[in-house]
């Protein structure tokens, strides 16, 4: 898998996660500090977020971070 098909499919699932936990765009980039273009650009895949970050994310959608990978995982091998 190429890099950019891997960050489409990872902010996919970001974004599919948050609006299944009813949480806006700018709702989330609140509770994480940071500004809701951040959250827009990684759920098109233009910014490949890192590991930090994402816990961060999952800490402001309150969501484990093990669920959160394992249902990305399982998104992959499809």
């Amino acid at each position: 898998m190429e890099k950019d098909d891997f960050n489409k499919l990872l902010g996919e699932h970001i974004r599919d996660t948050r609006q299944k936990k009813g949480i806006t765009q700018a709702d989330l980039a609140s509770a994480m500090g940071v500004n809701f273009q951040n959250i827009s650009a990684i759920e098109r895949g233009e910014v490949s977020p890192t590991v930090f970050w994402i816990t961060n994310l999952c800490e402001g959608m309150e969501i484990e971070p093990e669920t959160f990978f394992s249902e990305f995982y399982t998104k992959l091998k499809t």
